[in-house]
């Protein structure tokens, strides 16, 4: 099961799966966390590597696709932690230049990084 929980800060709050968090493997994981966050009025998500499934960075399998469609759709501010070095794929390290660039979504190798991003 995915669950969430909001971590607040001096600049705002966002939402994250909690350390017993299943991983998210469907879009259905991604929506039950941000229905969460919209009941607790929390419109930025840190989605970290240990609850991603590891189809996600494998852009064959469409996951990660699904979810960042489904991500800016809702137009949620969204930083995803990962080693992103160890992502040897060059077309997902386009994907991740490219939403590095613009956009409410940005790929990050540590949560500090992306706290300063959602809450800068």
């Amino acid at each position: 099961m995915i669950i969430g929980e909001v971590v607040e800060r001096t600049g705002g709050s966002y939402l994250r799966c909690t350390p017993e968090s299943a991983s998210i493997d469907n879009e259905q994981g991604v929506l039950d966390l941000l229905g969460y966050g919209y009941e607790m009025e929390t419109p930025r998500l840190v989605l970290d590597e240990a609850h991603l499934h590891p189809n996600f960075f494998d852009l064959s399998t469409g996951l990660a696709g699904a979810l960042l469609l489904k991500l800016s759709n809702y137009r949620v501010q969204t930083a995803v932690v990962a080693d992103l070095q160890a992502i040897k794929s060059a077309r997902f390290q386009e994907l991740i230049r490219e939403s590095n660039r613009r956009g409410p979504i940005r790929f990050f190798n540590t949560a500090a990084e992306a706290e300063d991003w959602l809450l800068g």
